[in-house]
């Protein structure tokens, strides 16, 4: 699994998507789809690296107020393509606040951070389906990013691995890998490192989390491809055409 891993001095979970085998035999090419955390610390060779392994798309979910703070490197008229799909849950500073709440437990950090993968999947379809329509219509390759690239892309990956017929366990087991991969903010913040206990939570991708998102899928569909189809409004034929594009 580390061979995923592209090696960057300004983000520790950039990674491939490449090889998860579907349910049906095929399996999703290497080199086309990539998940990262934040991308605003690249260094020039970290950029220089992204260019060769020729990424065209950059999908970024951070808020509009995370991207004005710690603005991208790439825009709408760079190389690669910045396409910013805005999700305003919980970024840096939502963290931070969290953080420093007076009194709060590990538990409540916990159960606060489950309860928004349940709002991924209620309150953010447009911008999800808006994901999934540039991922089979757009240009590839494509990375996908947050902050961590552990929540709102976590569940972005969710998403595009069931479409592509995935199944849950290896799902489950990509979004685990946060846990190997992600060294935490490229720029020290006290607020994290004095209270590192505490905030375990925030900062691990945990089985609870993904699961939230699963359950709440589950709750009114058989498949995700169901919920994509009947509530993100995402046709068959463009799930058709990501297929055809991903997968060998």
């Amino acid at each position: 699994m580390t061979s995923r891993l592209l090696n960057l001095e300004g983000a520790s979970n950039f990674r491939d998507l490449g090889g998860y085998e579907t349910q049906d035999g095929m399996k999703l090419k290497y080199g086309l789809i990539y998940r990262s955390d934040s991308l605003s610390y690249l260094t020039d060779s970290d950029i220089k690296k992204i260019q060769k392994i020729g990424i065209k798309t950059v999908c970024d979910f951070r808020s509009d107020v995370e991207a004005e703070e710690n603005p991208s490197p790439f825009t709408a008229l760079s190389s690669p393509t910045l396409r910013h799909l805005p999700i305003k849950t919980l970024g840096k500073q939502d963290l931070k606040d969290l953080s420093t709440r007076e009194g709060v437990t590990s538990q409540e950090l916990a159960d606060e951070l489950q309860e928004h993968y349940v709002l991924y999947v209620n309150q953010h379809k447009e911008k999800y389906r808006d994901f999934i329509n540039t991922v089979a219509h757009g240009d590839i390759p494509l990375v996908f990013h947050c902050f961590a690239g552990k929540d709102r892309t976590g569940y972005g990956s969710l998403l595009l691995l069931s479409l592509m017929g995935v199944r849950k366990e290896a799902i489950i087991e990509d979004y685990l890998l946060t846990n190997d991969f992600y060294k935490g903010p490229v720029i020290s913040e006290d607020w994290r490192d004095s209270r590192s206990e505490i905030l375990k939570p925030l900062f691990e991708a945990r089985v609870d989390y993904i699961n939230a998102a699963f359950n709440e899928i589950y709750s009114r569909h058989k498949k995700v491809e169901d919920f994509i189809l009947n509530e993100l409004y995402v046709s068959s034929k463009t799930i058709d055409t990501m297929k055809s594009k991903i997968l060998e």
